[in-house]
């Protein structure tokens, strides 16, 4: 429904998302006509021998801005393509750590994809990501900081279902953005 983000419709709306963001910066509080009213990512992974799948879904203008500011390329716009993938990929690595022993393991983008909705603000974008574990580990810590980088509200949910199938939910906020969990 809104795969072309780079006409008039989605410059106005950036425009409209960084006014807003300023706006709120200021300490004004947002009224009903700034976009979505929450900031949350879902992160929906799982453990198969040696390697951690996770796809992550953010709302497109969040991810767009959080991307913008990060890179200080104030003309970046989501697009499928495969240098926004490693633009995109760069970044999950940066903001979303895993620790497996003593090394920290790289996430690789093997997917990516929309979830179209009738509010052009809470389109998804979504991301799938790969994570080569070491055979024997059983344990990882997670850092996540998706979108700190852009807003202070920012929430961050991972599910994770483990090699032997126990599923549990981890939640990260500005505060609490650390967390080491068991995947065997």
């Amino acid at each position: 429904m809104y795969r072309n983000r780079s006409g008039p419709v989605a410059r106005n709306l950036r425009s409209a998302a960084v006014a807003a963001i300023c706006v709120s910066a200021t300490g004004a509080v947002n009224g009903p006509d700034t976009l979505h009213p929450f900031r949350l990512t879902v992160t929906d992974a799982g453990v198969f021998h040696s390697a951690l799948e996770a796809r992550i879904r953010f709302f497109w203008d969040d991810l767009q801005l959080a991307v913008m500011e990060h890179t200080s390329n104030m003309e970046f716009e989501l697009a499928e393509t495969e240098e926004v993938d490693a633009i995109i990929e760069a970044y999950i690595n940066e903001m979303l750590v895993l620790e497996a022993g003593d090394s920290v393991v790289q996430g690789k983008v093997t997917a990516r994809g929309i979830e179209d909705a009738i509010r052009i603000d809470e389109v998804m974008w979504w991301y799938r990501l790969e994570y080569a574990l070491p055979p024997a580990v059983e344990r990882i810590e997670i850092r996540n900081r998706l979108l700190f980088n852009m807003f202070e509200d920012q929430r961050n949910l991972v599910n994770l279902k483990t090699r032997s199938g126990r599923e549990r939910t981890y939640y990260f906020s500005w505060d609490e953005d650390n967390v080491t969990v068991p995947v065997g």
